[in-house]
């Protein structure tokens, strides 16, 4: 049981997110050939709760859909498989659009971390697309609202 305890603390999410002012949603869905998890325009509110700030930016996230418990490394492969066959096109979106491979990490005592293997790395670099890592203490995972 301790070892459920031990697992059930531990996390890991990532998305690929592009932002801009004049981001056309309808467009990016097209263009990729891939629906948005989240998204949102500019002004409007990321989630339902009554204290949400309006969007500073519109936004067109792609949430990986795997189990949180599974490493950070597994989430990221599943966005580049989903990813690289639209290479062509994400160049021309990085180019265009603030975008960001974006990925949460928690290990269950704070303390650790995960491992991101050369060839991952190399992957990830022929995307061209920047990569943030953020980390959080010890806890459940909350994902009812879209970062800025």
């Amino acid at each position: 049981m301790e070892d459920r305890l031990k697992d059930d603390s531990r996390w890991s999410k990532a998305a690929f997110c592009i932002y801009g002012d004049a981001l056309q949603l309808d467009e990016i869905n097209k263009n990729l050939g891939l629906q948005a998890t989240n998204s949102g325009l500019k002004g409007g509110r990321p989630s339902k709760h009554p204290g949400a700030r309006p969007l500073r930016t519109s936004i067109w996230m792609l949430n990986c859909p795997l189990d949180d418990h599974l490493p950070l490394q597994d989430h990221l492969k599943w966005l580049l498989d989903t990813l690289e066959p639209r290479l062509y096109i994400i160049r021309g979106i990085v180019m265009q659009y603030d975008t960001k491979l974006i990925c949460g990490y928690s290990s269950e005592h704070g303390q650790g971390g995960c491992t991101i293997n050369a060839a991952l790395l190399d992957r990830l670099a022929n995307l061209g697309v920047p990569l943030v890592l953020d980390l959080y203490p010890p806890g459940p995972i909350t994902l009812d609202s879209i970062p800025e």
